[in-house]
């Protein structure tokens, strides 16, 4: 290789420098002792080999001085970055504070892009990847479905859920899992404090407080590795005899919230459900329990939930499903492991425990669903699966939106480097190189996307807030704990970063290339990035056109969206739902059983049936829109089922005049009658679609189904009734006579018609309910309209934080586009005064600037398109009954955005028709 070559490709950075360099020392002290020994009088040869000999071991001193060298030109090296950081730093803030308008509203503008991202993300974050804050998570699996927190299921075993009994079983014999703890919903506590009544004038007068509680069992806290804060937790003690150990562990928020963090409260007696517990404990602060969403205030020993609810009695009962489980795995073992073994035992255990009539059902769930065993690090959550698909599209959403803010930002800096192309140009020609005015350059985009990422927390702490307000439609937001964790931080670190480069990269390339000898004779006018380079497209003008098609797709999907909630918020559920009024009581912990329940719900007809402005009133087992849905095996006269899941119904147990009271269509036969009660015949009646599927030719009338071995002869066929989702299709359902059921359910449920407004009618139904029996628990009482906006809770959200952020993204499309347009017009002075002076009207100007309005426009809708058409497949599973290429929600979009255009391009459209022609040829 020729020496030029070599010095080509030998350049003046890195280790290889400072070898290079020692290598040239070296070699330049073997010639000077070379040269003197030759002056000396020896031979080249001779006095090259002396040389070498004297100098010694010259790989270890090469080696050395190698080593020598490299450390100081670290030192240098270090010395001279931390040097340019600081001179960076000094001069960006200089910057920013000489400009401090532009500053603020750029950060500002950052602040909302950040935020509202970080926002999204620590929802993620609490619901979707957080780990229980307990040790090691990862050694956790969860068994049972993780959404069914607060389940319960009576009937036939199930999988998803756990009987104490099944639970037991588990817990003796699994080898794989070094410990099995279980939990289980309490429903409603009424909880009284002895020394509030003593402090009183009376013994009543201590208030009824409602915490919110969960039953575990005794290895609970040992399972999960808690202890306690102040006192004890639970102990295996606590596992023995049912009743044997009324105590209770709270919880750390709820000991600082009701007694003010007073340490004396171990010890004290609270009232439960009518029985005194002893506090022994309080967890540690962030301790929140096994459910994400739900912050206990309790934990109440397992073997107390018979004295505690007496009238629905669980721990012996196998065909009551109500736990869920957690368990810590032994070393060296897998989920996989565990998930295997648990779920041969389940069988092992459903099946040896139920009569030969209902082996082969329980044979069928265990094969076709068995137990769900999963990981357990994240415990589990209600609203995981039911949230989980909008936050992630929220999150895309949002993401949006922060590419149109930093394109926006991106302009606001094309246009401040069109302001500094004169300071530039006088930095360059003193000698200053482009990386280096590009380093100087970003240095002011990170200081303010840092700025503007500190200033995001806050927004962030309030949005993530809105956001679970939103969620749970109400002014309660949902109980998740939104602590600023390490990812959190992390991501809000991550996108600043991100910010700086997408806003400030482009800008200071396109800001440092300028024309040197125009710049200098004051005439370099054009918008470094906006002016673009000879043939291109003006970089500027490109950001408009992102954020232009960007908004597109967030305005389409908005208005998708939005014709989609309206959708199902009108769709027709099968009643008459504008009238109705939906009351859920728990007659089992009021203290009703038996056929007292029956004499309560006829009791309770009467009363409320007799209030003024009701028109009709019946009871039913599930309720519409109540959260409750039963399912059972049926047999079919005339009906041979070809798989298992033929004979599976879902059904309700409804009272006389029910089908009048919520306003559903009759199809065939009649509806029940008050003599449809415990001594009259056994009848039913089905929807259309179970008719249709059992009775395709229509002859069911006084045909059979029997249910729990009892025959119901049918007598009516009703039209669907969409009970609990909106998005489901009706299912196959049976209707009981109410007062004909085996045995009558616990919770009572009664549609209430009203005459009139249904408002109006829940303050005398509260009164009513109240005069029966004013112990009565009384779990919900509202319209059906509420209980039906609220299944749609999610779809609500969606769609108000896109529309929401649509709307941002148009305003800030709209903002570039202005900006841009302003500073064109304003660069075109000296056109528009010569085409004045030559006869041009005001209105041709104005016509000139918005055709170029259009075009840009045009360009952005051209871009955003066949983005929206790929975009809006993400909605596929928010959509109810709207296209994902909706035309209405496309054709709306374009003409805001031709609205926000024309709007957007008018002011400096007039601004420029009005300007005076000898002013503007005068323009430099």
């Amino acid at each position: 290789m020729r020496p030029g070559w070599r010095r080509l490709f030998r350049l003046d950075v890195g280790s290889g420098r400072v070898e290079r360099d020692v290598d040239d020392e070296l070699a330049f002290h073997l010639a000077m002792r070379e040269r003197r020994l030759i002056d000396a009088g020896l031979d080249p040869a001779v006095a090259r080999r002396e040389a070498l000999q004297r100098f010694g071991d010259r790989a270890a001193v090469r080696a050395e001085c190698v080593s020598i060298d490299q450390d100081r030109e670290r030192g240098v090296r270090l010395t001279r970055i931390l040097e340019t950081l600081r001179q960076d730093a000094a001069y960006a803030w200089r910057a920013v504070r000489h400009h401090r308008g532009f500053t603020v509203v750029t950060v500002l503008i950052l602040a909302l892009g950040i935020g509202a991202n970080t926002a999204i993300f620590s929802v993620i974050d609490a619901l979707l990847l957080r780990s229980l804050p307990v040790p090691h998570p990862e050694q956790l699996v969860a068994i049972g479905d993780q959404e069914r927190t607060d389940g319960l299921s009576t009937g036939s075993p199930r999988t998803d859920l756990l009987s104490y009994p099944l639970y037991a079983d588990l817990r003796d014999n699994t080898r794989v899992v070094g410990g099995l703890a279980a939990s289980g919903s309490t429903d409603r506590l009424d909880v009284v404090f002895p020394s509030d009544s003593a402090a009183g004038s009376r013994a009543g007068d201590a208030t009824i407080e409602h915490p919110h509680g969960r039953f575990v069992t005794g290895n609970f806290f040992t399972v999960l590795q808690v202890t306690a804060a102040l006192g004890r937790t639970f102990t295996a003690e606590e596992d023995g005899a049912p009743g044997g150990d009324p105590v209770v562990v709270i919880s750390d928020g709820y000991w600082r919230s009701r007694f003010g963090g007073d340490r004396r409260i171990v010890g004290r007696t609270m009232v439960v459900n009518g029985t005194p517990l002893t506090i022994i404990g309080i967890t540690p602060p962030g301790f929140f329990g096994d459910i994400v969403g739900d912050r206990e205030d309790v934990w109440l020993p397992m073997m107390m939930q018979p004295l505690l609810m007496p009238h629905s009695p669980r721990l012996s009962d196998r065909s009551v499903s109500w736990l869920l489980a957690l368990g810590r795995l032994l070393p060296g073992r897998a989920v996989g492991e565990a998930r295997e073994e648990l779920r041969a035992l389940a069988a092992r255990s459903m099946l040896a425990n139920v009569d030969a009539a209902e082996a082969g059902a329980v044979h069928r769930t265990v094969r076709e669903r068995p137990l769900a065993v999963e990981p357990g690090g994240a415990g589990f959550s209600p609203y995981r699966g039911t949230f989980a698909q909008a936050l992630f599209t929220l999150m895309t959403a949002v993401g949006l939106v922060f590419l149109v803010i930093c394109a926006n930002v991106a302009n606001l800096m094309l246009a401040r480097g069109a302001a500094r192309g004169r300071e530039i140009s006088i930095r360059q020609a003193l000698g200053a190189g482009r990386r280096r005015l590009v380093q100087q350059l970003l240095s002011e985009s990170v200081l303010v996307a840092f700025a503007g990422g500190l200033l995001g927390l806050l927004v962030a702490q309030w949005g993530s807030v809105l956001l679970l307000r939103l969620a749970s439609d109400g002014p309660n937001p949902i109980p998740v704990v939104l602590s600023r964790d390490s990812r959190v931080l992390w991501f809000c670190f991550a996108a600043s970063l991100l910010t700086a480069a997408l806003c400030g990269l482009a800008p200071a390339v396109r800001g440092t290339r300028v024309d040197l000898t125009a710049a200098l004779k004051g005439q370099g006018r054009g918008l470094a990035g906006v002016a673009g380079t000879p043939g291109g497209v003006p970089l500027g003008k490109a950001l408009v056109a992102v954020q232009v098609a960007l908004s597109l797709l967030l305005l389409v999907s908005a208005g998708m969206l939005v014709r989609s909630t309206a959708r199902l918020t009108r769709s027709d559920i099968g009643v008459a739902r504008d009238r109705l009024v939906s009351v859920t009581l728990d007659a089992q912990r009021s203290g009703y059983a038996g056929r007292r329940v029956a004499a309560l719900a006829r009791d309770l007809t009467d009363r409320v049936a007799a209030l003024p402005g009701v028109a009709a009133v019946s009871v039913s087992k599930n309720g519409i829109f109540s959260g409750f849905e039963s399912a059972t095996t049926i047999g079919v006269e005339g009906f041979t089922a070809v798989r298992d899941a033929d004979t599976i119904v879902t059904y309700d147990a409804v009272g006389p005049d029910y089908f009048r009271a919520v306003r559903a269509h009759l199809l065939l036969g009649r509806d029940f009658e008050t003599g449809d009660d415990e001594s009259g015949p056994r009848v039913a009646i089905l929807n259309a679609t179970m008719a249709r599927f059992y009775f395709p030719r229509g002859d069911l009338i006084g045909r059979h189904v029997s249910y729990r071995g009892i025959a119901f002869q049918i007598v009516g066929v009703v039209s669907d009734i969409e009970e609990q989702d909106l998005r489901q299709a009706p299912a196959r359902r049976l209707y009981l006579p109410f007062y004909q059921l085996p045995q009558l359910p616990g919770r009572l449920n009664f549609e209430v018609r009203s005459s009139g407004d249904a408002a109006p009618l829940v303050a005398p139904l509260r009164q009513a309910l109240r005069a029966a029996d004013p112990a009565l628990i009384v779990d919900d009482l509202e319209p059906l309209t509420d209980l039906i906006r609220d299944s749609i809770a999610r779809d609500r959200l969606v769609t108000q934080v896109i529309g929401s952020f649509g709307g941002l993204a148009l305003v800030l499309a709209a903002l570039g586009l202005y900006g841009v347009m302003a500073y064109t017009t304003v660069r075109r002075t000296n056109e528009f005064g010569l085409r004045l002076a030559l006869g041009a009207r005001s209105v041709d100007i104005v016509r000139l600037v918005l055709r170029d309005v259009a075009l840009l426009v045009a360009g952005g809708v051209i871009l955003g398109v066949p983005l929206t058409f790929a975009g809006t497949r993400l909605l596929r599973g928010q959509l109810f009954n709207v296209r994902v290429i909706d035309p209405p929600s496309i054709m709306v979009a374009l003409v805001v955005l031709a609205v926000s255009a024309v709007l957007a391009g008018l002011v400096p459209a007039l601004r420029a028709s009005r300007v005076a022609p000898q002013i503007a040829l005068r323009a430099d």
